[in-house]
Protein backbone atom coordinates (compact mmCIF):
# COMPACT_ATOMS: atom_id res chain seq x y z
CA UNK A 1 0.00 0.00 0.00
CA UNK A 2 2.53 2.57 0.83
CA UNK A 3 4.41 1.53 -2.28
CA UNK A 4 1.29 2.63 -4.14
CA UNK A 5 0.84 5.58 -2.74
CA UNK A 6 4.41 6.51 -3.23
CA UNK A 7 3.66 6.01 -7.03
CA UNK A 8 0.67 8.06 -7.22
CA UNK A 9 2.62 11.36 -5.26
CA UNK A 10 5.40 10.43 -7.31
CA UNK A 11 3.04 11.06 -10.34
CA UNK A 12 1.57 14.26 -8.70
CA UNK A 13 4.69 15.71 -8.44
CA UNK A 14 5.52 15.12 -11.76
CA UNK A 15 2.06 16.37 -12.88
CA UNK A 16 3.05 19.58 -11.36
CA UNK A 17 6.50 19.75 -12.17
CA UNK A 18 5.68 19.88 -15.80
CA UNK A 19 2.27 21.88 -15.70
CA UNK A 20 3.01 25.27 -14.23
CA UNK A 21 -0.13 26.41 -16.05
CA UNK A 22 -2.26 23.88 -13.45
CA UNK A 23 -1.57 26.42 -10.72
CA UNK A 24 -4.88 28.26 -9.92
CA UNK A 25 -4.07 28.83 -6.33
CA UNK A 26 -1.09 30.30 -4.04
CA UNK A 27 -1.27 26.96 -2.39
CA UNK A 28 -0.77 24.97 -5.32
CA UNK A 29 2.38 27.28 -6.72
CA UNK A 30 3.71 26.62 -3.41
CA UNK A 31 3.42 22.85 -3.80
CA UNK A 32 4.75 23.30 -7.42
CA UNK A 33 8.02 25.14 -5.96
CA UNK A 34 8.42 22.98 -2.86
CA UNK A 35 9.19 20.24 -5.39
CA UNK A 36 12.27 21.07 -6.55
CA UNK A 37 15.39 21.02 -5.21
CA UNK A 38 16.26 24.71 -4.46
CA UNK A 39 19.68 24.33 -3.18
CA UNK A 40 21.84 26.77 -4.77
CA UNK A 41 24.38 24.13 -6.23
CA UNK A 42 21.87 22.38 -7.57
CA UNK A 43 20.67 21.92 -11.57
CA UNK A 44 17.53 21.79 -10.08
CA UNK A 45 17.76 25.09 -8.72
CA UNK A 46 18.56 25.85 -12.21
CA UNK A 47 16.15 24.62 -14.17
CA UNK A 48 13.65 26.53 -11.48
CA UNK A 49 14.64 30.00 -12.18
CA UNK A 50 15.78 29.47 -15.84
CA UNK A 51 11.68 28.11 -16.31
CA UNK A 52 10.05 30.48 -14.33
CA UNK A 53 7.31 32.13 -15.43
CA UNK A 54 7.80 30.83 -19.33
CA UNK A 55 4.94 29.06 -19.64
CA UNK A 56 2.55 31.99 -18.92
CA UNK A 57 0.89 34.09 -20.93
CA UNK A 58 2.42 37.50 -19.95
CA UNK A 59 2.95 40.34 -21.80
CA UNK A 60 5.25 41.82 -18.75
CA UNK A 61 9.06 41.17 -19.51
CA UNK A 62 11.11 38.45 -18.63
CA UNK A 63 14.70 39.22 -17.69
CA UNK A 64 17.03 36.92 -16.38
CA UNK A 65 20.34 37.89 -13.88
CA UNK A 66 23.14 35.75 -12.92
CA UNK A 67 24.28 36.76 -9.41
CA UNK A 68 27.91 35.69 -8.67
CA UNK A 69 28.46 33.71 -5.01
CA UNK A 70 31.02 31.55 -3.56
CA UNK A 71 30.22 27.73 -2.92
CA UNK A 72 31.27 25.41 -0.12
CA UNK A 73 32.89 23.70 -2.98
CA UNK A 74 37.10 24.35 -3.02
CA UNK A 75 39.89 24.37 -5.85
CA UNK A 76 42.71 22.52 -4.04
CA UNK A 77 46.07 23.04 -5.92
CA UNK A 78 49.17 20.44 -5.37
CA UNK A 79 51.79 21.59 -7.13
CA UNK A 80 50.50 21.61 -10.43
CA UNK A 81 47.48 19.68 -10.37
CA UNK A 82 44.29 20.68 -9.50
CA UNK A 83 41.41 18.38 -7.31
CA UNK A 84 38.29 19.29 -6.27
CA UNK A 85 37.38 19.63 -2.60
CA UNK A 86 34.22 20.60 -0.25
CA UNK A 87 33.82 22.59 3.18
CA UNK A 88 31.75 22.73 5.53
CA UNK A 89 31.82 26.37 6.04
CA UNK A 90 32.48 28.63 3.18
CA UNK A 91 36.11 29.06 2.43
CA UNK A 92 36.01 33.37 1.68
CA UNK A 93 39.97 33.85 0.88
CA UNK A 94 42.76 31.44 -0.06
CA UNK A 95 44.76 29.81 1.97
CA UNK A 96 48.11 28.50 1.08
CA UNK A 97 51.06 26.48 3.40
CA UNK A 98 52.78 23.88 3.30
CA UNK A 99 51.64 20.16 4.22
CA UNK A 100 51.91 18.35 7.38
CA UNK A 101 50.35 15.24 8.86
CA UNK A 102 48.96 15.33 12.59
CA UNK A 103 46.26 13.44 14.32
CA UNK A 104 43.75 14.15 16.51
CA UNK A 105 44.52 15.85 20.09
CA UNK A 106 48.35 14.77 19.41
CA UNK A 107 51.00 17.27 21.05
CA UNK A 108 50.68 20.41 18.83
CA UNK A 109 54.28 20.60 16.91
CA UNK A 110 54.99 24.01 15.01
CA UNK A 111 52.49 24.33 12.22
CA UNK A 112 52.44 28.18 12.03
CA UNK A 113 51.64 28.52 8.54
CA UNK A 114 51.54 25.31 7.77
CA UNK A 115 47.90 23.60 6.32
CA UNK A 116 47.15 20.52 8.83
CA UNK A 117 46.19 17.52 7.49
CA UNK A 118 44.09 15.27 9.46
CA UNK A 119 41.26 12.43 9.02
CA UNK A 120 37.78 12.36 9.61
CA UNK A 121 36.70 12.08 12.70
CA UNK A 122 33.59 9.56 14.34
CA UNK A 123 31.82 11.90 15.37
CA UNK A 124 31.44 14.16 11.79
CA UNK A 125 31.01 10.77 10.06
CA UNK A 126 28.23 9.38 12.01
CA UNK A 127 26.24 12.84 12.16
CA UNK A 128 26.94 13.64 8.67
CA UNK A 129 23.47 13.61 7.58
CA UNK A 130 22.07 15.19 10.50
CA UNK A 131 24.50 18.06 11.35
CA UNK A 132 23.66 21.50 11.54
CA UNK A 133 20.33 21.02 12.84
CA UNK A 134 19.21 24.54 14.00
CA UNK A 135 16.78 26.42 15.95
CA UNK A 136 15.78 30.29 16.23
CA UNK A 137 18.84 30.65 18.44
CA UNK A 138 21.55 28.78 16.26
CA UNK A 139 23.14 26.06 15.95
CA UNK A 140 22.83 23.14 18.13
CA UNK A 141 25.05 20.11 17.04
CA UNK A 142 28.47 20.33 15.42
CA UNK A 143 32.11 18.02 16.36
CA UNK A 144 33.00 19.61 19.60
CA UNK A 145 35.96 17.96 20.09
CA UNK A 146 37.35 18.76 16.44
CA UNK A 147 36.34 22.22 16.83
CA UNK A 148 38.75 22.33 20.01
CA UNK A 149 41.46 20.92 18.52
CA UNK A 150 41.00 23.22 15.76
CA UNK A 151 41.11 26.01 17.45
CA UNK A 152 44.68 25.09 19.08
CA UNK A 153 46.01 24.53 15.42
CA UNK A 154 44.48 27.90 14.86
CA UNK A 155 45.70 29.51 18.34
CA UNK A 156 49.38 27.82 16.92
CA UNK A 157 49.65 29.75 13.85
CA UNK A 158 48.11 27.19 11.60
CA UNK A 159 47.20 28.78 7.71
CA UNK A 160 44.25 26.15 7.60
CA UNK A 161 43.32 22.51 7.45
CA UNK A 162 42.58 19.79 5.20
CA UNK A 163 40.14 16.46 6.19
CA UNK A 164 40.69 13.57 4.65
CA UNK A 165 38.02 10.47 3.66
CA UNK A 166 36.57 8.39 6.33
CA UNK A 167 37.51 4.73 5.59
CA UNK A 168 33.81 3.81 5.55
CA UNK A 169 33.39 6.57 2.93
CA UNK A 170 36.33 6.29 0.46
CA UNK A 171 34.07 7.89 -2.08
CA UNK A 172 32.77 10.81 -0.12
CA UNK A 173 34.47 13.86 0.65
CA UNK A 174 36.30 13.97 3.94
CA UNK A 175 34.53 16.78 6.44
CA UNK A 176 34.20 18.02 9.56
CA UNK A 177 31.34 19.89 11.05
CA UNK A 178 32.81 22.69 12.83
CA UNK A 179 31.36 25.74 14.46
CA UNK A 180 30.30 28.93 12.84
CA UNK A 181 32.17 30.87 14.73
CA UNK A 182 35.15 29.02 14.66
CA UNK A 183 36.75 31.43 11.45
CA UNK A 184 39.18 28.85 10.89
CA UNK A 185 39.05 28.06 7.15
CA UNK A 186 39.76 24.36 6.02
CA UNK A 187 38.58 21.78 3.78
CA UNK A 188 37.51 18.31 2.81
CA UNK A 189 39.08 16.41 0.55
CA UNK A 190 38.48 13.14 -1.64
CA UNK A 191 40.57 9.69 -1.40
CA UNK A 192 42.48 10.72 -4.48
CA UNK A 193 43.79 13.87 -3.07
CA UNK A 194 44.65 12.52 0.07
CA UNK A 195 47.05 10.22 -1.51
CA UNK A 196 48.72 13.08 -3.22
CA UNK A 197 49.52 14.61 0.00
CA UNK A 198 52.73 14.70 1.84
CA UNK A 199 54.47 16.50 4.44
CA UNK A 200 56.33 19.66 2.74
CA UNK A 201 54.51 20.09 -0.57
CA UNK A 202 52.97 23.47 -0.94
CA UNK A 203 49.13 23.56 -1.31
CA UNK A 204 46.79 26.33 -2.13
CA UNK A 205 43.06 26.62 -0.83
CA UNK A 206 40.68 28.60 -2.86
CA UNK A 207 37.24 29.31 -2.81
CA UNK A 208 35.04 28.12 -6.19
CA UNK A 209 32.89 30.80 -7.33
CA UNK A 210 29.93 29.94 -9.39
CA UNK A 211 26.59 32.19 -10.30
CA UNK A 212 23.30 31.75 -9.47
CA UNK A 213 20.14 32.59 -11.43
CA UNK A 214 17.11 34.50 -10.58
CA UNK A 215 13.88 36.09 -12.28
CA UNK A 216 12.50 39.59 -12.84
CA UNK A 217 9.31 40.28 -14.29
CA UNK A 218 8.94 44.01 -15.62
CA UNK A 219 5.36 45.83 -16.18
CA UNK A 220 6.29 48.87 -17.90
CA UNK A 221 4.90 52.00 -16.73
CA UNK A 222 4.45 55.66 -17.84
CA UNK A 223 7.01 57.85 -15.71
CA UNK A 224 10.33 56.82 -14.51
CA UNK A 225 9.40 55.92 -11.26
CA UNK A 226 9.94 52.39 -10.02
CA UNK A 227 8.19 49.96 -7.25
CA UNK A 228 10.24 46.58 -6.49
CA UNK A 229 8.47 44.16 -5.35
CA UNK A 230 10.72 41.20 -4.10
CA UNK A 231 10.24 37.20 -2.86
CA UNK A 232 13.16 35.05 -1.95
CA UNK A 233 12.42 31.71 -3.93
CA UNK A 234 16.01 30.53 -1.79
CA UNK A 235 17.54 27.24 -0.88
CA UNK A 236 15.04 25.31 1.62
CA UNK A 237 17.50 23.89 4.04
CA UNK A 238 15.15 22.62 6.83
CA UNK A 239 11.90 21.52 6.39
CA UNK A 240 10.55 23.86 3.10
CA UNK A 241 11.73 27.19 4.18
CA UNK A 242 8.21 27.96 3.50
CA UNK A 243 8.21 31.03 5.92
CA UNK A 244 10.54 33.32 4.24
CA UNK A 245 10.45 31.37 0.45
CA UNK A 246 7.33 29.95 -0.55
CA UNK A 247 4.94 31.97 0.80
CA UNK A 248 6.03 35.18 -0.73
CA UNK A 249 7.09 33.50 -3.76
CA UNK A 250 4.10 32.02 -4.28
CA UNK A 251 1.91 34.97 -3.81
CA UNK A 252 4.20 37.35 -5.91
CA UNK A 253 3.98 34.26 -8.70
CA UNK A 254 -0.11 34.67 -8.62
CA UNK A 255 0.09 38.53 -8.43
CA UNK A 256 2.10 38.87 -11.64
CA UNK A 257 -0.47 36.91 -13.49
CA UNK A 258 -2.64 39.49 -12.05
CA UNK A 259 -0.81 42.38 -12.82
CA UNK A 260 -0.39 41.35 -16.66
CA UNK A 261 -2.06 44.17 -18.85
CA UNK A 262 -2.56 46.69 -16.14
CA UNK A 263 -1.48 50.05 -16.87
CA UNK A 264 0.15 51.46 -13.92
CA UNK A 265 2.24 54.95 -13.67
CA UNK A 266 5.59 53.82 -12.11
CA UNK A 267 7.47 50.81 -13.72
CA UNK A 268 6.42 47.37 -11.62
CA UNK A 269 9.35 45.54 -11.41
CA UNK A 270 8.94 41.54 -9.40
CA UNK A 271 12.17 39.77 -8.44
CA UNK A 272 11.97 36.46 -7.52
CA UNK A 273 15.22 36.12 -5.54
CA UNK A 274 17.37 33.40 -5.40
CA UNK A 275 20.49 32.66 -2.24
CA UNK A 276 21.80 30.59 0.60
CA UNK A 277 18.84 30.80 3.00
CA UNK A 278 18.41 34.63 3.18
CA UNK A 279 18.71 36.08 -0.50
CA UNK A 280 21.52 38.34 0.29
CA UNK A 281 23.40 37.65 -2.94
CA UNK A 282 20.65 38.02 -5.64
CA UNK A 283 19.74 40.83 -3.79
CA UNK A 284 23.49 42.53 -3.36
CA UNK A 285 23.76 41.59 -7.13
CA UNK A 286 20.35 43.31 -8.12
CA UNK A 287 21.12 46.64 -6.04
CA UNK A 288 23.80 47.35 -7.74
CA UNK A 289 22.24 47.11 -11.10
CA UNK A 290 19.18 49.59 -9.44
CA UNK A 291 22.08 51.89 -8.83
CA UNK A 292 23.09 51.90 -12.07
CA UNK A 293 19.67 52.80 -13.41
CA UNK A 294 18.58 56.71 -13.69
CA UNK A 295 15.58 56.20 -12.37
CA UNK A 296 13.02 56.95 -8.81
CA UNK A 297 12.67 53.96 -6.92
CA UNK A 298 9.69 54.49 -4.68
CA UNK A 299 9.84 51.98 -2.79
CA UNK A 300 11.37 48.25 -2.40
CA UNK A 301 8.75 45.76 -0.56
CA UNK A 302 9.72 42.54 0.58
CA UNK A 303 7.36 39.76 0.92
CA UNK A 304 8.64 38.39 4.11
CA UNK A 305 7.19 36.14 6.77
CA UNK A 306 3.84 35.63 4.93
CA UNK A 307 1.39 33.10 3.64
CA UNK A 308 0.47 31.96 6.93
CA UNK A 309 -2.30 34.34 7.91
CA UNK A 310 -1.43 34.31 11.78
CA UNK A 311 -1.84 37.69 12.71
CA UNK A 312 -3.49 40.27 10.59
CA UNK A 313 -1.25 42.11 7.78
CA UNK A 314 1.62 44.49 8.65
CA UNK A 315 4.47 45.77 7.19
CA UNK A 316 8.47 46.74 8.91
CA UNK A 317 10.05 49.67 8.61
CA UNK A 318 13.33 51.01 10.01
CA UNK A 319 11.95 52.81 12.84
CA UNK A 320 9.14 52.40 12.38
CA UNK A 321 8.71 55.02 9.74
CA UNK A 322 5.47 55.81 7.30
CA UNK A 323 6.51 56.81 3.76
CA UNK A 324 4.00 59.12 1.49
CA UNK A 325 3.23 56.16 -0.50
CA UNK A 326 1.48 54.25 2.80
CA UNK A 327 -0.78 56.80 2.45
CA UNK A 328 -2.95 55.10 0.21
CA UNK A 329 -6.26 53.48 1.39
CA UNK A 330 -4.63 50.16 1.00
CA UNK A 331 -2.54 50.91 4.05
CA UNK A 332 -5.31 51.98 6.51
CA UNK A 333 -5.61 48.61 8.23
CA UNK A 334 -1.90 47.72 8.04
CA UNK A 335 -0.45 47.77 11.13
CA UNK A 336 3.61 49.34 10.96
CA UNK A 337 6.26 47.93 13.01
CA UNK A 338 10.13 47.95 13.44
CA UNK A 339 11.94 46.35 11.10
CA UNK A 340 15.03 44.48 12.32
CA UNK A 341 18.50 42.85 10.09
CA UNK A 342 17.26 41.97 6.59
CA UNK A 343 18.24 41.87 3.13
CA UNK A 344 16.63 44.85 2.88
CA UNK A 345 19.58 46.80 4.92
CA UNK A 346 21.74 47.98 2.04
CA UNK A 347 18.87 49.30 0.04
CA UNK A 348 18.20 51.24 3.15
CA UNK A 349 21.37 52.72 3.15
CA UNK A 350 22.03 53.46 -0.31
CA UNK A 351 18.83 55.75 0.44
CA UNK A 352 15.65 53.69 -0.86
CA UNK A 353 12.57 53.53 1.14
CA UNK A 354 12.23 49.79 1.90
CA UNK A 355 9.48 48.00 3.42
CA UNK A 356 8.62 44.00 4.51
CA UNK A 357 4.89 42.51 4.37
CA UNK A 358 4.46 40.31 6.60
CA UNK A 359 1.75 38.22 8.80
CA UNK A 360 3.14 36.48 11.45
CA UNK A 361 4.56 37.80 14.79
CA UNK A 362 6.13 34.46 15.59
CA UNK A 363 7.06 32.56 12.52
CA UNK A 364 10.84 34.22 12.52
CA UNK A 365 11.34 31.77 15.95
CA UNK A 366 10.65 28.75 13.38
CA UNK A 367 12.76 30.04 10.40
CA UNK A 368 15.68 27.53 9.65
CA UNK A 369 14.10 24.79 11.90
CA UNK A 370 11.92 21.65 10.09
CA UNK A 371 9.08 23.18 11.37
CA UNK A 372 9.35 25.89 8.62
CA UNK A 373 7.19 23.81 6.13
CA UNK A 374 4.33 24.02 3.72
CA UNK A 375 2.08 23.03 6.56
CA UNK A 376 2.67 26.63 7.82
CA UNK A 377 0.57 28.36 4.76
CA UNK A 378 -2.35 29.31 4.40
CA UNK A 379 -4.32 29.41 1.01
CA UNK A 380 -6.56 31.76 2.15
CA UNK A 381 -4.64 34.16 3.57
CA UNK A 382 -2.37 33.90 0.64
CA UNK A 383 -4.74 34.61 -1.70
CA UNK A 384 -6.02 37.74 0.35
CA UNK A 385 -2.74 39.01 0.37
CA UNK A 386 -2.56 38.61 -3.78
CA UNK A 387 -5.63 40.14 -3.87
CA UNK A 388 -4.42 43.42 -1.25
CA UNK A 389 -1.01 43.42 -3.54
CA UNK A 390 -3.24 43.70 -7.19
CA UNK A 391 -5.37 46.53 -5.03
CA UNK A 392 -1.62 48.72 -4.06
CA UNK A 393 0.17 47.94 -7.03
CA UNK A 394 -2.75 49.14 -9.42
CA UNK A 395 -2.61 52.49 -8.30
CA UNK A 396 0.72 53.36 -8.89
Amino acid sequence: MNTFLSFIYALYVTFLYVNPLSLDSPYETAEYFASYDRHVDSWENAELFESLGVDLDLNMDRLMHDAPFQTFYTDVTIGDELFDGYSSMMVEEPIQGDVIHIEWDAPIPDVTDKIVVLPMTEASFEARDDAYHLDHYGEVLNDEAANRYLTKLKEAGAAGYLITPHPDAQDEFGFVHVSAWLRFNGTGVGTETAEMLTDGQTVTIEPYESEMPYTEFVQTGTTDEEVIVMARLDSSGYGDHALTGLGGASILYQVIQAMDDVKTKATIRYVFLNGYGEGYEASTHYLGMMEERDVTTRTVMLLDLIGTGDTDRFVKTHGMKSYPFMDSAAFEDVEVRSLGVSILDEYRQAGIDVISMNDSLTASQDVFTEDDTIDRLSDDAMREHVDWLVEWLTTQ
